[in-house]
């Protein structure tokens, strides 16, 4: 299978080395070990990446769990702890700032590197990513403000970022996804958030929404995949998991997110082995891409008409929404349901 539609999807297609490091942090039995000699002997730990040393902790928890024993444990092991105990203290300035936003009424989803900080969890937890209501929005800033948060650069209407006097990263958003009518949208996500684990304040991103909010992340703001959001999406798609994929793939059409689950799934399935249901892959190379969404692609191959034109069309679509009928703006549920089960009828060959 391919996934490079556009010059920008080449990304996808990772360096062996990068393959290896997944495959050795990631994988189980004879794969993880065979990968683990092949990637440790063939580069050096003390000059990595940045994206590469962002894996040893879960490297190292992989090896110990096979019963590796090898002279660069000592050094892995170094790194995981110390990853551990910088984690312990960002998870417990995070705790405060989410309580002290609780205080004042305004909840907030953890995204980024803590969304899963109770979670099998070892990436480096650098700044807070965190979402709120968009109603909430300026409160939030304001109430931060007097936290001694300042804002950092130029800011958007619906997402701002924010250091404070130690200069710590807080970006705050109001919006995760854009789907007309969008206010239902925003609210679909708090609908299926959960609390996260412990008596702290705070929520987490249902799987399916994370899994979607990584996959797009990874296809519009770095030009290959991030190896630390490729774990967390490999997580998420495991057996033992609660990934409902039927709302995966139905809200990955509403969102127009089709070609990020589509490459991040083919990604994992070459690298790892890792499959999602059997139906899953014929349904997202069924359905079709929206205009928009191919019109997205072609500007990140760098092609500044096809920008204008998705300019155009974003306009054109936030007028639609302000003079269609009422009656078309009540919250009937997104026929890409319908298509999913026409698409999983035991008479479509390609799921024999």
């Amino acid at each position: 299978m391919t996934i490079d539609f556009w010059p920008h999807f080449n990304g996808y297609r990772l360096a062996p080395d990068r393959q290896l490091l997944l495959q050795a942090a990631l994988g189980n039995g004879s794969t993880a070990l065979s990968a683990w000699e092949r990637w440790q002997s063939s580069v050096d730990i003390e000059v990595l990446d940045s994206d590469s040393y962002l894996l040893l902790p879960r490297l190292y928890q992989n090896l110990l769990a096979h019963g590796v024993e090898h002279p660069q444990m000592a050094r892995l092991k170094g790194i995981y702890r110390r990853n551990w105990c910088a984690n312990r203290l960002q998870i417990a300035d995070l705790d405060r700032l989410l309580s002290d936003l609780k205080d004042i009424g305004i909840e907030a989803i953890v995204l980024g590197e803590a969304a899963r900080s109770s979670d099998e969890n070892y990436r480096q937890i650098s700044s807070f990513h965190l979402l709120v209501r968009e109603r909430d929005l300026e409160s939030a800033i304001q109430h931060l403000t007097a936290l001694n948060w300042h804002s950092c650069g130029d800011r958007s209407p619906t997402a701002i970022h924010l250091q404070d006097d130690r200069q710590h990263s807080l970006y705050l958003q109001g919006r995760l996804f854009w789907a007309i009518p969008q206010a239902h949208t925003d609210e679909l996500v708090w609908q299926y958030a959960t609390p996260r684990a412990g008596d702290v304040a705070g929520w987490q991103l249902s799987a399916p929404d994370l899994l979607l909010h990584l996959c797009a992340r990874m296809f519009y703001r770095h030009a290959e995949p991030q190896l630390a959001d490729l774990a967390t999406a490999m997580l998420l798609m495991k057996p033992s998991s609660d990934l409902d994929w039927l709302r995966s793939i139905a809200q990955a059409q509403r969102y127009q997110l089709i070609l990020p689950v589509r490459n991040t799934i083919g990604l994992l399935e070459q690298v790892l082995q890792i499959s999602p249901p059997e139906w899953v892959l014929p349904a997202l190379w069924q359905m079709p891409i929206s205009q928009l969404e191919w019109l997205n692609c072609r500007v990140l191959a760098g092609d500044r008409q096809s920008w204008r034109r998705s300019q155009l069309a974003f306009a054109s679509a936030s007028l639609n929404q302000l003079v269609a009928p009422v009656r078309q703006l009540r919250y009937r549920p997104f026929p890409g349901r319908q298509i999913l089960k026409n698409l999983l009828k035991p008479t479509t060959s390609a799921l024999e």
